[in-house]
């Protein structure tokens, strides 16, 4: 098995973990599109690194979307990045063990704790919640949408076509949305829970 073949695998793993805890959200009408916005576009079981790759020429199309900067994007492009670099390390050290794609969560659990970033994935928990509701605001912003239809072509021309159709997929989950902050808070809280008790910092 190679670190991509297991890279992947972890993320199979991750999207059916959090399609598990946050069930509960996912049956919240409102959250239920944004909710598989999370569970496949950000943990899903597939290969996201033309996408990724392509994030950070984003700003190549900023410029037609009203309102938006490359600021408004950074915690986004940051969370893609540190999860990379994250789900790498964790494949990387799974691998050393001679783990395959069958592990437990309570293999998953141990190695993620051997792993000893706590203060990373500190903060990857604070970028979903940051970019979460970032994200929220941008999609109130009628005329955003209506750019991201018309910069489908630009961003194809641009080579960026997978990064613009994830940012187009994340504004078309909120529409419906009236409020994130249950979503984000709930993701936020548990999350924070899981990492303490992983790493043993239960209080």
């Amino acid at each position: 098995m190679t670190t991509r073949q297991l890279r992947i695998a972890l993320q199979i793993f991750q999207s059916n973990r959090l399609r598990r805890d946050y069930s509960d959200l996912a049956e919240i009408a409102q959250y239920e599109p944004v909710g598989e916005f999370f569970f496949n576009e950000i943990y899903g079981g597939r290969d996201f690194s033309q996408r990724d790759s392509e994030a950070r020429r984003l700003q190549h199309i900023l410029h037609v979307m009203p309102g938006v900067n490359l600021r408004d994007v950074e915690e986004v492009l940051e969370l893609l990045d540190l999860t990379n670099r994250l789900d790498d390390g964790l494949a990387q050290l799974m691998l050393a063990q001679g783990l395959h794609s069958d592990f437990t969560e309570a293999t998953y659990d141990r190695c993620y704790y051997e792993a000893d970033n706590y203060a990373q994935r500190l903060r990857q928990i604070e970028l979903v919640r940051g970019s979460l509701y970032n994200v929220f605001r941008l999609s109130r912003m009628p005329l955003l949408g209506l750019a991201l239809h018309r910069s489908r072509l630009l961003a194809r021309i641009a080579g960026i076509e997978a990064a613009h159709s994830f940012l187009a997929k994340g504004f078309a989950a909120l529409q419906g949305v009236s409020s994130i902050d249950q979503f984000a808070e709930t993701i936020y809280s548990r999350e924070l829970v899981r990492l303490k008790r992983i790493y043993g910092l239960e209080t």
